[in-house]
């Protein structure tokens, strides 16, 4: 079963259009033998957009800890912005958080990353992806620790099963950070594996500017035992009617493989997620805006 927002066609459509009309190449600075091309969606694949819906009452998406998102427009532009929660991390340590979830395929989670049948819910869960966000953060408060992650391939964080979490990610942060994109995987909660990336070029998250990310994690068609995870942004997101203006330039990528370690952790994460997250931490607030997630078109 596959599930949509229930957007207007004529709205579905110009949002398609921005979201997934993604062939251009781009020059790729990372040395790959061939310039990376932003995949295009499959034809009948899983995908959710927030389009018109209210991520504060579609059950298609959802907040941690009770939180609510406030509905703005400035310049075309109509946004959410999601205020950050203190928490104590599961792993240890005091912060700040906001996380928006979003569930394409419906349904529940019924298995974890040791009981995957290439999919976590059903066969309809996001594999091949692209998880796309246009955000801006506001008042950083734990310089260090700063960071927008998006999140992939994942089920639940719950404390009486840490296995459930079974997910990926990647991030861009701000040059007070140490690293400012990495890629991780948490597998079990609340257990992280980092892996610090090169970025393409200079780049760091700034406070109250836009900022376009698109993360694009497939299988590699010649290696079965690889997956491949590309980080995309864009520094100047919109155009004067408020429309994205998709001019994104790769700034990181982890190729994940079957036996290749990145700390606690030696799995090749290629299953379907139940659940897909935009997380920030360390700031005030989050605006967010033209979220979406797609199954992508894989050669075989």
């Amino acid at each position: 079963m596959q599930h949509f927002s229930k957007t207007p066609w004529h709205l579905k459509r110009s949002h398609w259009a921005w979201a997934v009309a993604m062939v251009s190449v781009l020059v790729s600075p990372l040395g790959f033998a061939q310039s990376p091309t932003l995949l295009s969606p499959k034809p009948g694949g899983s995908s959710l957009h927030l389009g018109a819906s209210d991520p504060n009452t579609s059950p298609q998406f959802g907040f941690d800890y009770k939180a609510r998102a406030t509905s703005h427009t400035e310049q075309g532009v109509r946004f959410w912005n999601l205020p950050a929660t203190p928490l104590t991390y599961s792993s240890g340590g005091a912060g700040y958080t906001a996380r928006l979830h979003l569930y394409a395929s419906g349904g529940r989670q019924m298995f974890n990353w040791k009981t995957q049948r290439g999919f976590l819910s059903s066969a309809a869960d996001v594999r091949d992806q692209d998880f796309t966000v246009f955000v801006r953060v506001h008042g950083v408060l734990t310089p260090k620790i700063a960071q927008v992650t998006l999140k992939i391939r994942g089920g639940g964080h719950h404390p009486q099963d840490g296995d459930a979490a079974s997910c990926t990610m990647m991030t861009v942060a701000p040059s007070s950070n140490p690293h400012v994109t990495r890629f991780g995987k948490e597998l079990a909660h609340p257990d992280y594996d980092y892996v610090p990336l090169k970025p393409a070029f200079a780049f760091a998250l700034e406070e109250n500017t836009w900022t376009g990310i698109k993360l694009q994690s497939f299988r590699n068609p010649s290696n079965a035992r690889q997956v491949i995870n590309r980080l995309y942004v864009d520094l100047a997101p919109f155009d004067a009617l408020g429309q994205p203006r998709q001019q994104w330039q790769l700034l990181s990528e982890y190729v994940d493989e079957a036996g290749k370690r990145t700390g606690r952790y030696d799995t090749l994460v290629d299953w379907g997620g139940w659940q897909t997250t935009l997380r920030m931490d360390g700031y005030q607030s989050m605006d967010f805006a033209y979220v979406s997630v797609q199954a992508l078109d894989v050669a075989p």
